[in-house]
């Protein structure tokens, strides 16, 4: 995510970085360190993310930002409905440690943030399995029209895909393994789960597609 956001920033002088107080953990520090002139940390205010990105936005800025997932969907969601997505802001949320990954308990799980935020209109939501696509997410976000959320992962992301055949298409299922019994459909993190999945069932005799 920090490679790819530093080079997008080094084409991309329209490009800024917020984040609240999370640049070390999203290794958004990176892009401070590059553009310290365009990199913005609020502070543990999410609600002030949001609105300070929207405001970035309608400047003509293409607004990143960083915190944990569940931070944005229950502390910063009215922001986030309001003056990002219904205001068609140019702003990309990257929330940190979706669902079940983050070791901090249940006051940071965000078990819910897809359910949450699939009923927002104006907003589009990817969710990327591995490092590869996470890297080709971060550069094409850039250039979906108004407020994206991405789930992202943080430390050391698993490569499973590919990076010289894979292209990332939004919107667009791909198929990652053939099989004639039974297809096995994931989203995100759970790719490389449903990967071990099919690799079992086959030891079993079963053909799975993934």
């Amino acid at each position: 995510f920090a490679g790819a956001l530093v080079e997008l920033g080094e084409e991309r002088p329209e490009v800024v970085a917020l984040t609240a107080d999370m640049g070390r953990f999203s290794d958004m520090n990176q892009f401070r360190d590059v553009f310290p002139e365009r990199f913005f940390n609020v502070g543990m205010a999410e609600q002030d993310l949001l609105m300070v990105a929207a405001g970035m936005a309608k400047t003509g800025k293409i607004a990143y930002c960083t915190t944990y997932s569940v931070f944005v969907t229950r502390r910063a969601l009215d922001f986030l409905q309001i003056a990002c997505a219904h205001s068609n802001a140019n702003v990309k949320i990257f929330g940190g440690m979706p669902g079940l990954t983050n070791p901090y308990g249940a006051t940071h799980q965000a078990t819910d943030d897809l359910s949450i935020l699939r009923l927002i209109p104006d907003i589009t939501i990817i969710d990327p399995c591995d490092a590869t696509e996470l890297v080709q997410v971060t550069r094409a976000v850039a250039d979906i029209p108004g407020t994206v959320y991405v789930r992202s992962l943080r430390g050391k992301v698993p490569v499973i895909l590919d990076p010289e055949e894979y292209t990332f298409e939004l919107g667009k299922a791909k198929r990652l393994r053939t099989g004639g019994d039974v297809g096995i459909i994931s989203s995100g993190i759970m790719t490389e789960r449903a990967l071990r999945a099919a690799d079992l069932a086959r030891e079993q005799g079963i053909s799975a597609g993934v």
